[in-house]
């Protein structure tokens, strides 16, 4: 089960703001850990972040040769698992 991160310090770990709608991650190679910022839609509707279907899908672990290591992405979701996809300007 993934671990609640202090909400005051999520963004920091990340290295972005919380987005409307999308989902962000940070692959931390010195932690060996995965960060998730959840959107704020998402927060709204899971009081307990563990309970989104990102945190679930980090759970299943990830494929480091699929991320981008210590840099923000927005992370989606396929086949049950957390991927990264290019991190948009916004």
């Amino acid at each position: 089960m993934s671990d609640k991160v202090d909400p005051d310090k999520i963004e920091e770990i990340v290295g972005v703001k919380r987005h409307a709608t999308e989902h962000r991650g940070r692959a931390i190679s010195a932690e060996e850990r995965v960060y998730v910022l959840h959107s704020q839609e998402c927060e709204n509707q899971y009081p307990d972040p563990r309970d989104c279907p990102y945190s679930l899908a980090l759970d299943s672990g990830i494929d480091e040769d699929e991320w981008v290591m210590d840099a923000p992405v927005t992370v989606r979701i396929l086949d049950g698992r957390l991927l990264p996809e290019e991190f948009p300007n916004d």
